[in-house]
């Protein structure tokens, strides 16, 4: 058994020796896998949830975690905060973040669930995306006017992406 499932089995115990009920504020921590990985798991306190994620990227390797939601849980100064500290600053860098540096083909969802985008430039240049997230989060485009841009044949007339193109590229 991965120590972060032992861990969710002690947090199911506690709370049945603590009396407690699970509630809507109670979250589904797929365990001892992440999504995808497996479809077993257990429903946790959103605290528990947290250490539960930064436990099962230590077991897996790979960050199985939510930054902001983990970074918010940190935020309280729990016990055994300085060594989970070190472990979530390691799962948010580097190699260990499935993002961050990552476009085009590289990018870890790139033509999987998602349509990759591609755009031209006025100058010719040629950029890559993973999926339109990924275009909107690089490029600073509304998701909704990138949307009605892909959709669409219209080139902007106006603005910062004016004689641009944008579409979704055909995988061969």
């Amino acid at each position: 058994m991965l120590p972060n499932e032992v861990f969710a089995l002690e947090c199911i115990a506690r709370y049945a020796r603590e009396g407690l009920v699970r509630d809507s504020t109670w979250e589904f921590a797929h365990c001892p896998y992440p999504n995808g990985m497996g479809d077993g798991g257990y429903y946790l306190t959103f605290y528990d949830h947290q250490k539960q994620g930064l436990l099962q990227s230590v077991d897996l390797d790979r960050r199985c975690f939510f930054t902001g939601d983990v970074q918010h849980w940190l935020d309280t100064k729990p016990p055994g905060y300085e060594e989970l500290y070190v472990i979530f600053k390691h799962y948010i860098s580097g190699e260990h973040c499935p993002i961050k540096g990552r476009m085009g083909e590289l990018h870890p969802c790139y033509g999987s669930r998602t349509k990759p985008v591609m755009v031209i430039k006025p100058d010719g240049t040629k950029l890559h995306f993973g999926s339109g997230s990924e275009a909107t989060r690089e490029l600073g485009i509304d998701s909704g006017n990138l949307s009605k841009l892909l959709n669409t044949d219209k080139q902007p007339k106006r603005g910062k992406f004016k004689g641009w193109q944008f579409f979704y590229e055909v995988k061969e």
